[in-house]
This record gives C-alpha cells, structure tokens and sequence, in this order.
C-alpha cells in the first residue's frame, strides 16, 4: 500500500514539475513597464518607417532559446489579420517579443478576449495595443453596407457601433467615413475589452497594465498612437460585465 502511495506520488511530479518550472520561470522575467514598452514599439517602427531595421530575434538561436525556457513578450498587441499588418516587421521586432492577436476589424470576440487576458495574465506583458489600420477592408465593408457573407457577418455588427458614431459625429455616411472610423473602432475595440474583462480591468485598476490604441498607415508604413481611450478610467473602474467569473487576485493588489 505505502509502496503504491509513493509511486503514484513520483509518476504525478513528472507531470507537476515540468508546468511549475514554466510558471516559476515566468515569475522571475522582470515585467516590461507599459512606457518601456511603448517606447520600444515606437522606436522599432520608426527604424522601419526609415529602412533602418535590426531584425532583434530574428535567428534560430532565438527559436530555440524559447522554446527551451519559454516566452517573455513585451507587449500584446490586438491587430488586423489584414496581410499588410505584420507586426514583427511593422515593429521591427522578433521571436518571442509581441503576443499577437489577429481578427479582421482588429475586432474583439471571445477568442480574442481571451488571448488578450493569456498575455496579459500568463505572459506577462503590461501593455496592450489595439492596432487599427487605413484602408481597413473590414472597416470599409462596415461603412459601405457590406459583408453579410455568412460568419462575416459577426464582423459587421462588430463594427457597427463605430459606424453609428463616426455618421454622427461627421454627418457623412457610406465610404467618406471609412477613415475616421477606423479610429473610432480602435476606440470602440478598447470599451469592449474593458466591458468584458475582469482580469484587464483588475491589472489596469492596480497599474499592472495600461491599454492604448494606434492606427498604422499601410501607405507609409508609420504606426500614430493615439493614446488611451478618452472615457478610460471610467471604463476601468467599470463594474463586471455580466457573465464573467474570473479567479480574483491576479496580480496580487487591487
């Protein structure tokens, strides 16, 4: 019997271990602050603006250094899955450095959300980016009355709030408002990650992570942060969106 008992016990560790190791490792990554890591996005995709890229781990070498000892990105960034969008060459960033999150729109959704909160919670990273794009064919079909294509149009009523508020603070409609309203659904993309996450709301509340949003020219290759959303400490203080159980304590503060 006490025979059985000790085997089970080491059979159990071989499993055990291995997961705790990766969580320990992650806890000893000093966290990127959220300046730190604007800053790096900013400076990156300025030498890409110029042609000046480095290529940072950007090797093999790097490959394998994280899949031995795991990922410590710097900063998740929610963007289009447009193919003009690559983030790594955007940034001028490498392996293991950008948590990555595509949805065409740059829209939020379940699956996104919960991306978001894994890089955020499991990762790591402090901040967050929602990146929107000019000439957004997602955005477009929005503004024009499009994409009503089957799952598409998930997408559509995604966006649709950002249509509503973009008509009525121009007075424009259809493909004049294309542009401004890729701004406005950036915004409208960072109420809904508020809206419906505790754990982004808790890591904001206790300065664990700062969300802002951006919009990249695919003409010029320059990424325009636009900060934070302008209603974002009402949104942080939000009460939780209904639905939502999280495990509190996160982050160890509130």
């Amino acid at each position: 019997m006490k025979k059985s008992f000790f085997i089970t016990i080491f059979v159990c560790s071989l499993f055990v271990l291995p997961f705790a190791f990766a969580a320990n490792h992650h806890d000893s990554t000093p966290k990127v602050e959220p300046a730190a890591a604007l800053q790096k996005l900013q400076e990156g995709n300025s030498r890409f603006v110029v042609g000046n890229t480095q290529h940072p781990n950007a090797n093999t070498d790097c490959a394998k250094e994280t899949a031995e000892h795991g990922q410590h990105p710097f900063a998740t960034i929610l963007c289009c899955s447009d193919s003009r969008v690559p983030l790594s060459v955007v940034f001028d960033q490498g392996i293991g450095d950008i948590f990555s999150v595509c949805a065409a729109g740059n829209v939020t959704g379940p699956a996104q959300n919960g991306s978001i909160e894994y890089g955020v919670a499991h990762t790591g990273t402090r901040l967050v980016v929602v990146l929107g794009h000019t000439k957004c064919g997602a955005v477009t079909a929005a503004c024009t009355n499009g994409g009503h294509e089957c799952n598409i149009e998930t997408l559509m009523r995604a966006i649709a709030p950002a249509v509503k508020r973009t008509e009525a603070s121009t007075g424009k409609t259809g493909a004049e408002i294309i542009e401004p309203c890729c701004k406005e659904n950036v915004y409208l993309q960072i109420e809904q990650l508020y809206r419906c996450s505790e754990i982004l709301r808790e890591a904001a509340r206790s300065g664990e992570l700062q969300i802002v949003g951006a919009i990249y020219d695919v003409s010029t290759g320059k990424v325009d942060f636009i900060g934070a959303h302008p209603k974002n400490d009402e949104l942080v203080k939000g009460k939780q969106a209904t639905g939502v159980q999280v495990k509190r304590g996160l982050f160890g503060r509130r």
